[in-house]
């Protein structure tokens, strides 16, 4: 409760100082390019076969770089609602009927603090039903040491370790995914109210959500032998 009380007066205190942060270019993060990513984002998606669950961190009151980021994929043809973090267990539920009703179906989830640690549980869950994974999971500063386990094709935490919040996250033996702990401690620019709302971050997850709308589904079958 503590933690959660400090987080609450960090928002009070730290939100109004929250400006043109979103603009911010990303100094710091991955080997790969940020420019590739955002040609693939640019390009024009004709209803795309990807469903999107974004979804904010405490009380909905500092994660509103979710909702910019669910705009920009609405704009470019996918299916994808925000929501707030207590409605999780419901999305959770509404995801895994989606994939036991159509294992073909493409879904991705992303979330910000509160949020993020909810994406992760909801993939575990995928993983532990034996259903077909989630295409992809986008974490924005988890702030729970939580273990991936299974339920996804891949899973990037986007993490400041060095905010005071943000946590790394950690794979279990049997995942068999795509995984990656992306430390942009030396950003700045950056912090756990306002990584959210980063541009460039928003680029690099229109790509990787481009990605996952190209590639092939799981069978259920082999889904379920990969379960841990």
């Amino acid at each position: 409760m503590a933690r959660i009380a400090a987080i609450c007066l960090a928002v009070v205190t730290g939100f109004g100082a929250i400006n043109g942060a979103a603009a911010v270019e990303m100094s710091t993060g991955p080997a790969r390019s940020v420019s590739r990513s955002v040609q693939q984002a640019r390009a024009p998606v004709a209803m795309a076969p990807v469903r999107v669950y974004l979804m904010r961190g405490l009380f909905d009151v500092f994660s509103f770089g979710i909702d910019s980021l669910g705009s920009k994929l609405r704009h470019r043809g996918y299916q994808a609602r925000t929501f707030g973090v207590a409605n999780w267990q419901g999305l959770q539920a509404e995801i895994v009927q989606r994939l036991r009703i159509d294992p073909n179906e493409r879904i991705v989830v992303i979330g910000h603090s509160l949020g993020a640690d909810a994406a992760v549980r909801i993939a575990n869950q995928v993983g532990r039903e034996g259903l077909p994974p989630l295409a992809l999971v986008v974490a924005f500063d988890p702030v729970s040491r939580l273990e991936v386990t299974g339920g996804t094709r891949r899973l990037v935490n986007l993490f400041q370790s060095n905010n005071g919040w943000a946590v790394p996250l950690r794979v279990s033996p049997g995942f068999t995914g795509r995984f990656s702990n992306e430390d942009l401690r030396d950003n700045r620019r950056l912090n756990h109210l306002n990584i959210d709302k980063d541009r460039a971050l928003h680029d690099q997850i229109l790509g990787w959500v481009a990605e996952a709308a190209r590639e092939r589904s799981i069978p259920a079958a082999i889904s379920r032998r990969q379960a841990p």
